[in-house]
Order: structure tokens, then sequence, then C-alpha cells
């Protein structure tokens, strides 16, 4: 065929039609045959096969736990997040009541304070007008407001009519208020004289010795229910006209008193002189 190209007889083409052409050979039969297996050896290459299968099946399951491991630490991964989120919110839940219960409590303490603020605002008005009435101008201060500065003791006892006196001063011509009158002695009633106060008002019952003390020294003494008055702390205004009520009530009482005495005496006297003659 070569040659045929090279003579130029055929041309390159028809010559690989006709090697296409050519019926391919036949293989030769050499002539061997596979040797019979015996019982032994076909068990031997069927439990070779199924080794080979099983080997596939566990790769197989290899890679599917190898799959699944992956998976595993996948939804480890995302249940930590989800824990960790959890956690976080959990915490910003703490933080935000934590913090709602400090804005309650600050809440309260500024209400509080804003109730004392005006309570010390109402006490202060009150302090200046008592500082004004009890002022050298009291006169000037007074005029036309029928208004007089009270002094508390506290109880009637020595202690408490010093501390009183230490405190903001007894003074000839004050106004006492005696919270509590129950108690107090012939000595203690003569400390109270000795301020020499213009009238004393009371609240219980006084000692018929202190009573004594008060009426020989012409104390003049009166329920404080019939006074309306004001108070702050230890300090306290009241009305005037109520005050001169008190003592002009008192007055009369003592007018009487001192008929009344008179008049005991009197029989007294007689009662010793008919006692005498007899």
């Amino acid at each position: 065929m070569i040659a045929r190209v090279v003579s130029g007889e055929e041309s390159v083409e028809a010559v690989l039609r006709d090697l296409g052409d050519d019926p391919e050979p036949e293989e030769e039969d050499d002539g061997h045959e596979e040797p019979e297996l015996s019982e032994e050896e076909r068990r031997i290459r069927e439990l070779e096969t199924q080794v080979d299968r099983l080997q596939d099946h566990t790769d197989d399951l290899k890679r599917q736990l190898e799959e699944k491991d992956d998976r595993v630490v996948e939804l480890e991964r995302e249940l930590s997040d989800s824990r960790r989120e959890e956690r976080r919110e959990a915490r910003q839940s703490r933080e935000v009541t934590r913090l709602t219960r400090e804005k309650d409590r600050l809440e309260r303490q500024r209400d509080e304070a804003r109730d004392r603020v005006e309570e010390m605002e109402e006490k202060l008005a009150r302090l200046k007008t008592l500082w004004k009435l009890d002022h050298d101008d009291f006169t000037d201060v007074a005029e036309g407001r029928d208004l007089v500065p009270v002094k508390t003791i506290e109880q009637f006892t020595k202690d408490a009519i010093r501390t009183a006196d230490e405190q903001y001063g007894l003074a000839s011509g004050d106004v006492i208020y005696l919270r509590d009158a129950s108690g107090a002695g012939r000595a203690t009633a003569e400390r109270l004289v000795a301020s020499d106060p213009r009238v004393v008002l009371r609240t219980g019952g006084l000692s018929d010795a202190a009573d004594q003390v008060l009426f020989d020294n012409d104390v003049p003494v009166g329920p404080a229910d019939e006074v309306a008055m004001q108070e702050v702390d230890e300090l306290a205004v009241a009305r005037e006209s109520d005050v001169v009520s008190v003592i002009d009530d008192w007055e009369d009482r003592a007018r009487e008193r001192e008929r009344q005495q008179t008049a005991e005496m009197v029989d007294e006297i007689i009662s010793e002189h008919r006692a005498g003659s007899s």
C-alpha cells in the first residue's frame, strides 16, 4: 500500500479506506483452557468476593461516619453558639432586671427626697415666721397678725426646763407650753416660776403642789386645747386672742379661788374662836 502511494497510483485517502475495510483479525486460540476449580477454591473465591464487598461497605460506612462526625461537630458548635447566646441574653436579662430595680430604688429615693424638701421648705417658712415673732421688733412684725411665739417644754421636769432654756432661752413674758404637765412637784414649779412666764399652757393635769405654787405666784395656767397653735419641733406660734382669753379665764377663776380661800380662812378663824370661847 505504501508503494502504491509512493508510485502515485492511489491517494493516501484511498489507502486508508482500504485499511478500514479490512476485517479484524480473529483471536488466535492458543488452546489453553482454565483449569476447573475445586470446591475449596470456589469457596475461597466467594469469600474473597464477600470480603471485597464487605470492605467496600465498610469504606462506605466509614465515609458516612466521618460525615456524621463532621455533622456532630457542626451541631456542637451551633449548640455552643446557641448556649453562649442564651447566656448572653440571660446576663442581659439579669442586668435589665438589676437596672430596673435600681431605677425603682432611685425613683423612690427621689420621691422621698422631694417630700423631705417640701417638708423642710414648709418648716423653714414656719421657722422664719417664728424667728420674726421672737425678734426684738416683734411688735412691728406681729402687728395685725394676732400671733404670739410659744416656747415648748416637753415635760414638766427640771431637766426638760433646763434643756428648753439652753436651746432657745426662757425669758420673762414668754408663753410656755407644757406638752406633758403631769408629775411636777413644788421645786419644779418654782423653777418654772423663776423664768417669769406670761402664761403656761398645759396638756394633762397639774399636781396639787405645782398648781398651788403657780397660783401663789400669779402665773396664769390654762388648757392648751383652747388655744390655736402651730408647732415646728420645739417652737410654736399661737393666736394672741386665744392666749388673752386663757389669761382672762384664769383671772376669773383665780378671783373665785381667792374668795373661796378667804371664806374658808374666815370660817376656820371663826371655828377656832368659838372653840376657844367654849
